[in-house]
């Protein structure tokens, strides 16, 4: 009787073991692999504050087709006043400078009105450029200019 009971508290222990491990790997499992988990990954609230101190990224269309019909008057609302206009009539040379680039915009008078008709882009020795990376350039600046 008394190795009967013996075995019936055994077994309760056992038991208890079993459903007290089993709590332990829903809750997280081993405490020892946690804390080895927690050192490894980052604190998601140091995170979280870090990326919300960081503005975040303008989106920017700098797809120099965008700019094509355009009118004075919205060509300067978007990248400023040229830092130079050449007249050739009946066509306008207006140059933008950015770090390492020149922007020309060609703007052609067709009837009564003046429009964007020819974009180029140089580096700073003449030779040509990728448009989109020297618009890129402009419009970033100008975000810059506006918002300091």
């Amino acid at each position: 009787m008394r190795h009967s009971r013996w075995h019936a508290g055994a077994r309760a222990a056992a038991v208890l073991m079993v459903v007290l491990m089993a709590a332990c790997e829903t809750a997280g499992g081993d405490p020892a692999a946690q804390d080895t988990e927690s050192a490894t990954q980052p604190d998601s609230a140091a995170a979280t504050a870090e990326q919300a101190a960081l503005p975040p990224e303008p989106e920017i269309d700098d797809d120099p087709d965008r700019l094509f019909g355009l009118e004075p008057g919205a060509v300067i609302a978007l990248l400023g006043q040229p830092e130079l206009i050449r007249r050739e009539s009946p066509a306008q040379v207006w140059q933008y400078r950015g770090d390492d680039c020149v922007f020309d915009i060609i703007l052609y008078q067709e009837a009564e009105r003046t429009r964007v008709t020819y974009v180029e882009a140089r580096d700073g020795k003449g030779g040509r450029s990728e448009p989109r990376l020297c618009l890129n350039q402009l419009l970033r600046a100008r975000l810059t200019d506006t918002s300091s």
